[in-house]
């Protein structure tokens, strides 16, 4: 199974160069699949959080690209 994810949150701050990117994805029938990058300039870090559910568009977060 291929999943595709879709951004729902972007930000940076310019006082600590932090960069933060969230992104979903659904996985039918099981529910979301959450993961959020944190981008700074000496490192690169991940964390994906599983949110178990029916697994339907309708459960998922307005994402940024329409």
């Amino acid at each position: 199974m291929k999943i595709e994810f879709d951004q729902i949150e972007e930000s940076f701050d310019d006082t600590t160069n932090l960069r933060t990117i969230t992104e979903q994805a659904v996985v039918p029938g099981r529910g979301l699949l959450l993961r959020t990058t944190i981008y700074s300039p000496n490192q690169l870090a991940a964390s994906v959080v599983f949110v178990p559910g029916q697994g339907t568009a309708d459960e998922a977060f307005d994402s940024l690209s329409g």
